[in-house]
């Protein structure tokens, strides 16, 4: 069994479009050809309007000032200063114990019951 299963429609269109486009092919290779041709022109018209108008639009725009801006390190006023910066103490870790799962005192019995008696099956 593969992996990957396609739905039966799915592959039917498939199949359908695939006869199609040979036929046409056969038919009429010119008009294919040239339809091809105009697809791939108006993908790319598409492509360079959204790469020229809204890529610009969302680099420059509210989305990068809306993210929080890391804060820039001042290098030039700790190179001047002789001052040495506290160290920070290591910090010990705590062993934290592991869980201690409750235990109920319950013990559970058998109630005896009628084994051999049969249910009347009307009142359900």
């Amino acid at each position: 069994m593969t992996r990957y299963s396609f739905h039966p429609l799915i592959l039917c269109v498939l199949g359908l479009s695939i006869i199609g486009l040979l036929y046409r092919l056969y038919t009429e290779p010119v008009a294919l050809i040239q339809q091809a041709l105009f697809m791939i022109l108006f993908a790319g018209i598409i492509f360079f309007l959204v790469k020229r108008f809204l890529a610009h639009k969302l680099s420059s725009g509210n989305y990068y000032s809306s993210q929080p801006q890391p804060r820039k390190m001042n290098y030039k006023a700790s190179a001047k200063s002789n001052i040495v910066p506290h160290k920070k103490k290591k910090e010990t870790k705590k062993f934290s114990r592991p869980l201690v799962k409750k235990r109920t005192d319950v013990t559970l019995t058998v109630i005896e019951g009628k084994k051999n008696k049969k249910k009347n099956r009307a009142l359900f």
